[in-house]
């Protein structure tokens, strides 16, 4: 149709150009200065996130150096030799030795006692080639080492352009749906917002080195048997894929890479003849001597725990861990301890009482009781397990989350409420107060409770305008929003003019037809031109300010929308755009979290104002905040929370 009218007024060439130009562009490729760009914001980031994780890690609280055992027949292209029986018990909870190994070299010790050498140091060996794995015991420094290792290989990078860009990873969210580079490429993304095709060529030009955290710590299948030995089984069986998918991936891929895990799990591995084949070199953290935990409870004013432990073999055993011993000089107080539970439990109960943790809370409001903020914890703490999350973002609170029928129900009600009133009011508009209303609102109302599913709420709390999208989604949206505006004024006209005559009927409704689709082409070409998305993860730098933006961008895009459509069409088509606009932009998303917030509350398994209570629990130590989220103070902490859990319909 263009073309023959290009063609007889002879611009046929410019009206080509400007279509493609600024309709149909396509998305410009990425230059090198904004790639370093990206690449010196993503190492800031990741810095910023590894130097508060540091300060606030009970583990960087116990300064001990700690010894490291060099294990290299853990890894590598070696054929392990059959192990021996061993008397120990598998559910023993701490046994700091190895399974014997027939091997003729004996592990090299290397640390303060017979060497200088740091986990950096032996990173950067030449046999090594940064390619290590990390052992130890629950509560040894393993997520400690790492974060010390990746702070100064960001040092690095940093300084130089060519060092690839260390990024931690959990492998709690790591998931066999998708190939392993293709998993790093989402969660650079999902994390950091990297641009999935710079992501693959940093993996491509090894320019990106993952440090890989808990192997031990994946996630348990929805799906999975409810006995404990199933779930285990289970749990080892996507070990087993993960370790198969980091070889293969470092198969094809030359980078340099770390991973973390516990003895005892990779120890399981080894025996079903799986291993991190592809990695150099591996250290496993040593126990704490006893010149080490005498010396460290001197300095702590508890040198009488030390008596204690002279006598008590099984405090012993559990003050040989940096964290466990950090533990026990904060809440031994003589009562028996035997466990890593027990232990736990008392620390949790002491800092649930001690009245110096207050403070989150002004006079006039009541604090939570120790009863209702263990609850809170607890129940956060389930959640983040079985999401396979370490991290909690007040605002990435999900319908997924509720726990009963009878809540899914009534987020579904809110969810049709919200949509269907606010669709029924716009048409009611614009059609009849009285009729009109009635039936869209009710229409509306049905159609969203039918339609309405458990889908993620999803923020919009950066918005970004481009006038080609504007213009492409402009020329689509006054195609389909003229012809539907055709279609219904024939129809309505039609209809209405069988009454009041036909010619007035047909006037009416074509008039009203095309003003509708003038409308919601515009609607459409203003959305189309938004390019909706969630601020950088790392840019979030106070709880809930997801929520905070998502309500403003809402506001002002309403606002502008209802200027410009109410100038352009009248006050009422005006106030109809804005309200839909609004609602898309951002205050759909922020009403729906308030109704989440509201029913978790009604539940009994949430506070409502989460801040406030998330200060509250990093005034007892519970957790810690990294900008805009929230960590507990160590994963088996939280896994202690969560195994406690108690489900009850109101604290």
């Amino acid at each position: 149709m263009l073309k023959p009218i290009a063609e007889s007024t002879g611009h046929l060439d410019k009206i080509i150009s400007f279509f493609q130009k600024y309709i149909f562009r396509k998305k410009p490729a990425i230059s090198d200065e904004q790639r370093q760009k990206l690449r010196r914001q993503l190492i800031d980031a990741v810095l910023e996130e590894v130097v508060t994780r540091l300060d606030k890690s009970l583990h960087y609280k116990i300064r001990i150096d700690l010894q490291r055992e060099e294990q290299r027949q853990r890894v590598g292209n070696r054929s392990l030799p059959t192990e021996e029986t061993s008397d120990r018990s598998p559910t023993q909870f701490i046994n700091r030795l190895f399974q014997p190994f027939k091997r003729s070299d004996t592990p090299e010790t290397v640390g303060a006692d017979k060497s200088t050498k740091s986990t950096l140091e032996l990173f950067e060996q030449e046999d090594i080639r940064g390619r290590l794995l990390i052992l130890g015991e629950p509560g040894a420094g393993k997520t400690n080492e790492l974060l010390v290792l990746a702070k100064a290989l960001l040092t690095k990078a940093k300084e130089t352009s060519e060092y690839p860009i260390p990024v931690i990873f959990e492998l709690s969210a790591w998931t066999d749906e998708i190939e392993f580079d293709d998993w790093l490429i989402a969660q650079l993304f999902d994390n950091y917002k990297v641009p999935k095709e710079i992501a693959r060529q940093w993996i491509q030009k090894q320019q990106l080195l993952p440090l890989l955290d808990g192997l031990d710590e994946l996630r348990r299948l929805d799906d999975a048997p409810s006995t404990t030995a199933d779930i285990e089984k289970r749990r080892e069986a996507q070990q087993i894929k993960c370790v198969r998918s980091i070889n293969s991936f470092l198969d094809m891929h030359p980078l340099q890479l770390v991973v973390c895990c516990r003895r005892q799990e990779y120890e399981a591995l080894e025996a079903r003849n799986e291993s991190l084949q592809r990695l150099n070199g591996a250290i496993y953290l040593q126990p704490l001597h006893n010149k080490q935990i005498q010396a460290y409870l001197l300095k702590s004013n508890r040198a009488a725990l030390g008596e204690v432990l002279k006598t008590q073999p099984h405090l012993l055993g559990l003050a040989r861990s940096p964290l466990f011993l950090l533990i026990l000089v904060v809440t031994y107080q003589g009562q028996p301890i035997n466990s890593i539970d027990q232990l736990l439990d008392a620390y949790i109960d002491k800092q649930l009482n001690d009245l110096n943790n207050q403070g989150a809370y002004h006079r006039c409001q009541s604090s939570p009781s120790p009863a209702t903020t263990h609850h809170y914890l607890s129940w956060l703490a389930k959640k983040l397990e079985s999401s396979g999350s370490t991290e909690f973002l007040i605002e990435r609170l999900q319908p997924s989350w509720l726990d009963t029928e009878q809540e899914q129900i009534f987020y579904r009600v809110i969810y049709g409420l919200i949509y269907g009133i606010a669709f029924g009011i716009a048409f009611g508009m614009a059609f009849g107060m009285a009729f009109g209303m009635a039936i869209n609102m009710i229409a509306g109302v049905i159609a969203w409770l039918f339609s309405a599913e458990m889908e993620d709420i999803r923020l919009v709390d950066l918005l970004n305008f481009s006038w080609s999208y504007f213009f492409r989604m402009l020329i689509l949206g006054l195609t389909y929003g003229l012809i539907g505006g055709l279609i219904f004024g024939l129809i309505y006209g039609l209809t209405y003019g069988l009454t009041f005559g036909l010619t007035y009927g047909l006037i009416f409704g074509l008039t009203y037809g095309l003003i509708g689709g003038l409308i919601g082409g515009l609607i459409f070409g203003l959305i189309g031109g938004l390019q909706l998305r969630e601020v950088d993860i790392s840019k979030r730098k106070s709880p809930n300010q997801g929520i905070t933006q998502s309500t403003r961008n809402g506001l002002v895009f309403a606002l502008t929308i209802v200027l410009v459509g109410g100038l352009t069409f009248g006050l009422i088509y005006g106030l109809i755009a804005g309200l839909i606009a609004g609602l898309i932009t951002g205050l759909g998303a922020v009403l729906l979290h308030i109704a989440l917030r509201i029913i978790f509350y009604r539940s009994g398994v949430s506070p409502f104002n989460y801040a406030r209570f998330l200060e509250h629990a990093e005034n007892h130590r519970f957790v810690y905040r990294v900008g805009g989220r929230y960590r507990f103070v160590h994963d088996l902490l939280r896994k202690r929370f969560a195994e406690t859990y108690e489900p009850r319909s109101r604290v």
